[in-house]
């Protein structure tokens, strides 16, 4: 059984006025219908919203209750934007009104419950970061709820307009051509097998996901130069190859697509596509831009607040400091355990937290304004907790045994690079790879790249890093745990956890190249989670309706949701924190 879900919202005010998702919607209907889908479209043509609950319903009646789906494809076209690490959003008709936004990550998420073996998502929508906090407080929704099966994890193939943190591209229409979503159209334009570049060179007269990622690349690039914009695709597929056929040569219907029409390119060379729409445009507004409409200046972005806010300078030698806060003094430490402040205010707010016998400590820093930053704190490592003047917060871990600047390095470039919007999945691998520098598991770093894995649907890596940090006796990353789907046994006042063995990587170059550890087998293990709730905000949009895995901890933390601010990392206002303080019988010091 093949499905198909192409939806399209060109109406979503006040953003810009889309005809392109339409057209794109459509062309996709008619691809899939003639590939053989069971084909189901929801547009807002004819005034009809595309709603969350409309694309509810229309995702329920398609889906079977009793049935294997070898393939669900899955394609959007409107606009959208980044929340966090590879944490994409679709913005339906009634987004202002609602204040609601279609989470990809969790709908997928989702549909792990539908006995999906092969699941394609094709995003033509802006993958830029909000910069308005009316934006990042939207609810992220899931869509589904929980489906018939356990969950499975399909084949993930993802395709999508633009890389993190960048804007997508709609042409206005001509004599010649309706208004196109530039990346769809391209898409298009592979599936229908009217290129020869989109066939693979291994699998004859197919288009595979892999030739299909390098025919969209080559493709965007040549319509970019045409239309004079800047459009480059992030795509990621699975393995092998041939996990799935777009389109055989062979097949009764396929080739019987018309030619796309496109419309005409700009005739001044150095000129735009006269009118060529952003797909996150917005009108102007009195107050307030709901987008950025360019990157804010170099010195305004928050990766160099975080850089310069991560200074430490010195060794930590002993065991008298596991904790230090740079930026403003803490009014009060809450935690699981004991803090005693060591005195030493010269470069910074030091602090010793007794951690438990399962060598982590939670802790939450209450600052003088009533914002409340969470860290964790382990046995043997120094936890850096910063806020700069802008309240932009991050934290990070070194050894205490040795200057701990160069080694929190690798994590102030991945929080940098995570607020920037540019961290992609494609760059997992050798984030991971640095985890075991200096001897020790970095912790921020493997909760960063639970959700860059998470993002192609690779649970198995998620899971080999668990197995790792139980090897050397640290704490799981909640982040870690909670994405890898390992179950929770409470163990106050930590979890514990399983780990279930995990398959070697298949042998392929790129592979071979990546150290052991990235791709070997690992064996069943067990340990404990560093952590009460989720190190980065984006991990509690899985919260709210959680899997049967992740059940436990969800029913301590779900109360605390409403009082999450909009920080990369979690923090909370006062009623928020005071919560979790009651429930887990923390104490000020």
């Amino acid at each position: 059984m093949k499905l198909c879900l192409t939806i399209g919202v060109s109406r979503a005010p006040p953003l810009s006025y889309l005809p392109g998702a339409i057209t794109a919607a459509k062309e996709m209907k008619e691809w899939a219908e003639r590939s053989g889908y069971r084909t189901t479209i929801l547009t807002d043509d004819g005034k009809v919203s595309v709603t969350v609950s409309r694309i509810r319903t229309a995702l329920l009646e398609l889906l079977p209750e009793n049935d294997i789906v070898n393939a669900f494809v899955l394609h959007f076209a409107g606009h959208g934007y980044r929340a966090g690490a590879e944490q994409n959003m679709w913005l339906p008709s009634d987004w202002n009104t609602e204040l609601r936004a279609i989470s990809v990550e969790g709908l997928k998420k989702r549909l792990y419950g539908h006995g999906i073996e092969n699941l394609t998502i094709l995003s033509d929508a802006c993958r830029s970061l909000p910069s308005s906090v009316d934006i990042a407080d939207l609810s992220q929704d899931s869509v589904l709820p929980r489906g018939p099966y356990d969950p499975s994890f399909p084949i993930i193939d993802r395709f999508n307009a633009v890389t993190d943190g960048r804007e997508a591209y709609m042409l206005p229409g001509d004599e010649n051509a309706p208004a196109r979503c530039i990346f769809s159209s391209v898409l298009l334009e592979g599936l229908s097998g009217h290129h020869d570049e989109a066939f693979d060179k291994y699998v004859s007269d197919c288009v595979t996901s892999e030739s299909l990622d390098l025919f969209s690349k080559t493709r965007m690039k040549e319509i970019s130069e045409l239309y004079r914009l800047k459009c480059a695709p992030e795509n990621t597929v699975g393995t092998p190859r041939d996990h799935f056929i777009y389109f055989r040569r062979d097949n009764p219907g396929n080739g019987d697509a018309a030619t796309l029409r496109w419309p005409a390119p700009p005739e001044t060379p150095s000129a735009p596509s006269a009118g060529a729409e952003i797909l996150k445009h917005a009108p102007p507004l009195k107050d307030e831009a709901l987008f950025e409409l360019a990157p804010a200046p170099p010195n305004e972005r928050q990766p160099q607040d975080i850089r310069q806010s991560f200074r430490l300078g010195r060794e930590y030698t002993n065991d008298d400091v596991n904790l230090v806060i740079l930026g403003p003094t803490p009014t009060r430490i809450w935690t699981t355990e004991h803090a005693a402040d060591t005195g030493n205010k010269v470069r910074s707010s030091e602090y010793k937290v007794e951690v438990s016998p399962q060598s982590t400590t939670q802790i939450l820093v209450e600052f003088n304004d009533g914002i409340f930053a969470s860290a964790v704190v382990y046995d043997q490592l120094l936890t850096v907790l910063s806020r700069d003047e802008h309240g932009v917060i991050g934290w990070a871990c070194a050894s205490r045994w040795t200057e701990a600047q160069p080694q929190i390095n690798s994590s102030i470039d991945a929080i940098s690079n995570l607020q920037a919007g540019s961290l992609s999945a494609d760059q997992v691998d050798n984030i991971a790879a640095q985890l075991r520098e200096m001897k020790h598991v970095n912790p921020t770093l493997g909760a960063i790249s639970s959700y860059l894995y998470d993002y192609s649907g690779d649970i198995d890596s998620i899971r080999r890093m668990a197995y790792f940090y139980c090897l050397y006796g640290q704490g799981i990353p909640f982040d870690i745990a909670y994405m890898g789907l390992l179950p929770f046994h409470r163990n106050a006042p930590v979890y514990a956890t399983d780990v279930p063995p995990i398959a070697a990587r298949n042998a392929t170059p790129e592979n071979d190249r990546l150290p052991e550890w990235v791709t070997r087998r690992t064996d069943p293990i067990s340990g404990f989670v560093a952590g009460l709730w989720p190190w980065l905000r984006q991990g509690w949009e899985f919260v709210e309706e959680p899997e049967n895995e992740e059940a436990i901890p969800a029913e301590h933390i779900r109360d605390a949701i409403p009082y999450l601010l909009p920080s990369q990392f979690t923090s909370f206002s006062r009623d928020g924190a005071e919560i979790l303080i009651r429930k887990f019988h923390m104490e000020g010091n």
